[in-house]
């Protein structure tokens, strides 16, 4: 797969990917180029993908002070200062550009250069119910200024997806890394893995 920084986005995206702040600002800065899934893949026509291919990073602070991540700086992620407990800012997007799958636990130490967490989280992960996670590989396109969305019921608690309504339109979007760069990371990322390509 080539990535074009010309590929069109769709106008606007109605859900968001709840994680960290301190992962969500380490794909915003570049830092990070994957997500762990435990579910949520599936094998359809066009190979393995995800329930939603394109989704808003919104950060949360639940279980923030058990961060285990190997950025001192990223685990200290608070709330944005001015920004009320019933808002919460959304300023970028993250597209699923490979889907692969880790089996064996030796097979983790070797993702390092792609993520923040520390060794014991993505352990942790890794054997949470059963051994095995799925490893994507995100595209991910900030936006100068965020959008600030209001805290729904449907937003709370320990949910993954959240849906949003309206639809925020990605208009101003940018690529966080330069198409070379990204590539590259993406062709690293599939030596370790048993990869699929997510069609466009």
């Amino acid at each position: 797969m080539t990535f074009d920084d010309a590929l069109p986005l769709p106008d606007s995206c109605a859900v968001a990917f709840k994680e960290w702040a301190g992962v969500c600002e380490a794909l915003e800065r570049g830092m990070q180029a994957i997500i762990l899934r435990k579910g949520g893949i599936a094998e359809g026509p066009r190979g393995f993908v995800p329930e939603h291919p394109l989704f808003w990073l919104y950060p949360t602070r639940v279980h923030q002070a058990e961060q285990g991540l190997r950025v001192p700086e990223l685990a200290r992620t608070g709330r944005p200062a001015g920004v009320p407990a019933e808002e919460v800012e959304l300023c970028a997007l993250a597209r699923v550009e490979r889907v692969g799958r880790i089996e064996r636990p030796e097979q983790l130490a070797a993702l390092a250069e792609f993520h923040v967490w520390t060794a014991a989280t993505v352990a942790k992960r890794f054997h949470y119910r059963q051994p095995g996670i799925w490893v994507l590989g995100v595209r991910v396109y900030h936006r100068p200024g965020p959008w600030r969305v209001a805290v729904t019921p449907e937003h709370a608690g320990c949910k993954t997806w959240v849906p949003l309504d309206p639809p925020l339109p990605t208009d101003g979007l940018r690529p966080v890394l330069p198409a070379e760069e990204f590539e590259a990371r993406m062709t690293r990322l599939q030596s370790l893995l048993d990869p699929h390509d997510v069609p466009g």
